[in-house]
């Protein structure tokens, strides 16, 4: 069986492509055949979520939430006057001795005035009050609801009062009933005129006061009276703790530590009163302060970090968590299935290489061709051959055929394996072996 003949340089070549190629298959096949671990994507670790309600004074809509209490002065009962007294025997009241219910008291006529109201049991105190001092002088209850006032006492003792501080005034003097209504007694030269200044008796009492919670985005500050932040661990941790820091211009302030507690209480009222102090005790510019509630959550073989960001966006008081997740890349060992295009390119290559091996031969370029691929310039191919008629002067060396064709400026001349120069009478031929 005859072989292809084919060019020996390009037969090795691609041999050795088809050698190479094989190679490169066949270990891409056996790398597809170990198993190997390849990246699956991320894993959630831990995480952290968290809600806000906000407690406000009066929102339109929300869960009523007590606050606290507050004391309030409500009026109880509210006081009628009527007063009579005793006096001296006198032309003026007919030696009366008893006047009801005048506008005016005579002080050198009255002995005792008397003072009734419309309720009974009831406390009072009754001072000596002018410019300069107010003396408590008497202190008792009466149940009947009448209060006897001896003014030739009374007047005498602000007489002493007035010799021991040397200071003469004008006195009044005022009755206060349960700590409340208040009666003044003026003493204008030598009357008396009785004033019911205060007619209510008041009692102090708790009274309850609400809020609205409410959970939004953003909670108005005009309105925020208590922030409340839940936050919540996916999975459990093992401990949580937290620490509320205020940024005041670049400065860090702690203002507590402790651990997990579920809804954390953030007076904001609060935090800003301490930021507007710690502004001015230090001369800092005066900044709206962010607020910071940063966690250390413990797990086994672990520890997450998220933080809270508080702040007052335009007068509305906004949350935003941040480092709020913790993942971790997850690797698989996977095998390849088996691939059938893989066999196809590995045997189609195979029976290339063996189709060369057993079916070509290498074929070394003729010397003709060799010396026509270098001189192709000084060279022409002809049909006919050597002249015979003229003398052949045979040449032993291509070489000195290319010389005498530079002496004589004559083409080479070739066919099959003869190559000549054409002189005249002479030819001079160099036959190829």
């Amino acid at each position: 069986m005859t072989k292809v003949k084919i060019n020996k340089n390009l037969r090795i070549g691609i041999i050795f492509l088809l050698i190479v190629l094989i190679a490169i298959v066949a270990y891409f096949n056996y790398e597809n055949a170990i198993p190997h671990v390849v990246f699956a994507g991320y894993q959630l670790k831990s995480e952290m979520t968290f809600i806000t309600q906000g407690l406000l004074k009066t929102y339109p809509v929300g869960d009523s939430k007590l606050m606290g209490y507050i004391n309030v002065s409500e009026p109880t009962t509210y006081l009628s006057l009527y007063t009579y007294a005793y006096v001296r025997n006198s032309i003026l009241y007919n030696n009366a001795s008893v006047v009801y219910n005048q506008t005016y008291y005579f002080l050198k006529l009255t002995k005792i005035l008397f003072l009734k109201f419309n309720v009974s049991d009831i406390n009072y105190e009754i001072y000596i009050t002018t410019p300069y001092y107010s003396k408590l002088i008497i202190q008792n209850l009466t149940h009947n609801g009448t209060i006897p006032i001896n003014i030739t006492w009374i007047y005498n003792l602000y007489r002493v009062l007035d010799n021991e501080t040397g200071v003469y005034a004008q006195p009044i003097i005022n009755l206060i009933i349960n700590g409340s209504a208040i009666v003044s007694l003026n003493i204008n030269g030598n009357v008396i005129s009785i004033d019911l200044i205060k007619n209510s008796i008041t009692n102090v009492v708790q009274r309850p006061v609400y809020g609205k919670l409410v959970s939004l985005n953003g909670y108005p500050i005009s309105q925020l009276i208590m922030l409340y932040v839940s936050p919540y661990f996916y999975p459990k941790p093992v401990s949580v703790n937290y620490s509320l820091i205020i940024d005041i211009s670049n400065f860090n302030y702690t203002i507590e530590q402790n651990s997990y507690q579920n809804p954390i209480e953030v007076n904001i009222s609060q935090l800003y009163s301490i930021a507007k102090n710690f502004t001015l005790t230090y001369n800092l510019s005066p900044t709206t302060p962010i607020i910071f509630l940063n966690f250390t959550a413990k797990y086994s073989n672990f520890t997450f970090r998220p933080y809270i960001e508080i702040v007052d966006n335009n007068g509305m008081i906004q949350a935003q968590e941040f480092n709020n997740s913790l993942v971790y890349p997850v690797y698989k060992t996977i095998t390849d299935t088996f691939n059938y295009f893989s066999l196809i390119y590995i045997l189609l290559p195979i029976a290339a290489l063996i189709y060369l091996l057993l079916f070509t031969q290498s074929a070394s370029p003729s010397p003709l061709s060799i010396i026509m691929k270098k001189y192709n310039k000084i060279i022409v191919k002809v049909n006919d051959l050597p002249p015979s008629e003229k003398r052949i002067i045979r040449v032993s060396d291509f070489s000195e055929l290319l010389k005498l064709s530079q002496i004589l400026a004559k083409p080479i001349l070739a066919n099959g394996s003869k190559l000549w120069i054409n002189d005249e009478n002479l030819v001079y031929i160099y036959e190829l072996s």
